[in-house]
């Protein structure tokens, strides 16, 4: 038997670079509601969706750059996105930048989670094929740094089941 799933895709707008993850997160949260109003099950929130798209500056202070990546998920920050999701029993997909210890090594990804209705983390995907260009090229229009900020996936592709009936 088929189980159908109401999605909502939240188009929230650009982030700015003086947004706190407070301001998004609250953002997210409103987006969160809105979207169970209207019947949502799963709600999919933008790649890094806590951020500004920062791969679009030459950075080279690691600190700088590290400000914008979560090392917990959900963190105190991005805590109350997932109680709410839980709350309203809405399952959510979340992109953000991903700070971890792996082998003694600090890594960086482009990472989306899959959030079950419940709050809990059901999966994680990393991004495998990482667009743009790794060194400044103060010659073009912009920059689009991800070969720069983030290591290439480690998880292939998964797929996971969250909405049994």
């Amino acid at each position: 038997m088929a189980r159908y799933v109401t999605v909502a895709a939240a188009q929230m707008g650009p982030v700015q670079k003086e947004h706190t993850r407070e301001q998004v997160v609250e953002r997210l949260v409103a987006l969160l509601r809105q979207a169970h109003s209207m019947g949502a099950e799963l709600v999919v929130f933008p790649e890094l969706a806590l951020t500004t798209f920062f791969p679009r500056w030459w950075m080279t202070d690691q600190a700088e750059i590290d400000r914008y990546f979560e090392a917990q998920m959900p963190g105190p920050e991005t805590a109350p996105l997932f109680e709410l999701g839980r709350q309203l029993k809405v399952g959510f997909y979340l992109g953000y930048a991903e700070l971890t210890e792996e082998g003694g090594k600090t890594r960086r990804y482009n990472t989306s989670a899959l959030v079950a209705p419940d709050g809990s983390l059901v999966g994680k995907y990393r991004k495998v094929h990482l667009p743009g260009h790794s060194e400044h090229l103060p010659q073009a229009a912009f920059q689009h740094l991800e070969k720069r900020y983030f290591d290439v996936s480690n998880l292939g592709f998964n797929v996971w089941r969250m909405f049994d009936e």
